[in-house]
């Protein structure tokens, strides 16, 4: 603002300057009715500039003597408070539009005309959601009771530097047991839970992650799926009794679901325990608690031999499905049934292609030296076209 004055400043000088170089220091002309006043510009424009002066002055002058009176401190007062209303108003409709920086803006001009903790409190969620983490920081020492606002002094940090949830575990614990229903709260230990690989404290927050719905449903099933694997391989480190025991310990509802069943098929692969994946795998898919289409993606099937019937005997009732016949592919490539897995899975490519379906067709044209077919379903593959 002060470089803007000097600008003006310079021209207003240049106006004056130029003409008395030039001997010229032109006047002016007031006429009222029948009496004249003439001047010059220069002298006219230092009597306008102190008749405005006298004018601040005195228009000062009154409003402190106004406001000093009961009815100009209830007048203005009034006013100001309006003001204020109406710029938290404006800042709360921006919040809603999404306009995080005309929200801000206004719970400022709010603040300004009147100190309101509840204000304070809306400008630092603003600032935090517009990722300005100093002034959010700022704005809560001005809110009501800022001791107690600890939690959010620790969100806006880890929001911030979320590095720092590993450094602050401690804290985040106990912050938890405090506020067991804040999600933002529980977003950030589940992130420092899963990046030091504490599954124990994963398992443990599931049933408040599903309750409060921190993440979205697709990342809360991965997120099972990968803390019970984890937990299956701990256990299954001790031998198959210990790992065959323990899911049985888990809950009915537990086993039946889907992330759970899928990694504990994963381990029982992992541990070359097909006979029991093979039944685990076979019962869900005849109870419905899992889903071919996602055992087929993250390749769970084995060669079992309930899981073999099960799939003869819906391909009997469905022998155009494709999902089908990619699963009895894939059984078939398990068993280096190479030629029962090129007829089942170029069917399958006819029905549901899919990227899983050409590398797995890609896979069978290898093993049976098919160099050419195989090269064209990797390029399909890579396509992801039929």
């Amino acid at each position: 603002m002060k470089y803007a004055w000097i600008v003006v400043l310079l021209l207003i000088a240049g106006l004056f300057i130029g003409p008395l170089w030039d001997g010229n220091t032109g006047y002016v002309l007031i006429a009222v009715g029948n009496y004249t006043i003439e001047t010059s510009l220069v002298a006219a424009v230092i009597l306008l500039v102190l008749a405005v002066l006298v004018l601040r002055v005195v228009w000062g002058f009154v409003m402190r003597l106004l406001r000093g009176t009961a009815w100009g401190m209830k007048w203005f007062g009034q006013r100001r408070d309006s003001k204020a209303q109406q710029a938290v108003t404006d800042g709360a409709t921006a919040l809603v539009h999404g306009d995080l920086r005309h929200a801000s803006s206004a719970f400022n001009r709010s603040w300004q005309l009147r100190h309101d903790g509840t204000v304070a409190l809306f400008a630092s969620y603003a600032a935090a959601a517009n990722e300005d983490y100093a002034q959010a920081r700022e704005w809560l020492q001005h809110a009501p009771n800022p001791n107690e606002l600890q939690l959010a002094e620790t969100l806006f940090t880890l929001q911030q530097h979320p590095e720092q949830a590993e450094r602050r575990l401690g804290e985040l614990q106990e912050l938890r047991r405090q506020h067991p229903q804040h999600p933002q709260l529980l977003r950030l230990a589940l992130q420092a839970y899963e990046h030091l690989h504490r599954w124990d404290e994963v398992l443990a927050s599931l049933p408040d992650a599903e309750r409060l719905a921190v993440v979205s449903a697709t990342a809360l099933s991965e997120l099972k799926e990968r803390a019970y694997r984890e937990r299956f391989l701990a256990v299954g480190r001790e031998g198959p009794p210990a790992l065959a025991a323990f899911w049985k310990s888990l809950a009915r509802d537990e086993r039946r679901s889907a992330s759970i069943r899928q990694a504990y098929i994963g381990v029982l692969k992992t541990y070359q325990l097909l006979d029991a994946a093979d039944k685990v795998a076979a019962r869900g898919l005849k109870r419905g608690d899992l889903k071919l289409a996602q055992l087929l993606d993250k390749q769970l099937l084995v060669p079992g031999v309930e899981l073999r019937d099960y799939l003869q005997g819906q391909l009997k009732q469905h022998p155009e499905d494709g999902l089908l016949l990619q699963a009895m592919g894939q059984i078939a490539m398990a068993t280096n049934e190479w030629s029962l897995a090129e007829r089942a899975l170029r069917r399958a490519s006819e029905l549901v292609p899919s990227r899983r379906v050409w590398l797995d067709l890609a896979q069978v044209y290898t093993a049976q030296g098919n160099s050419q077919a195989a090269l064209a379903a990797y390029e399909k593959a890579e396509l992801g076209t039929n």
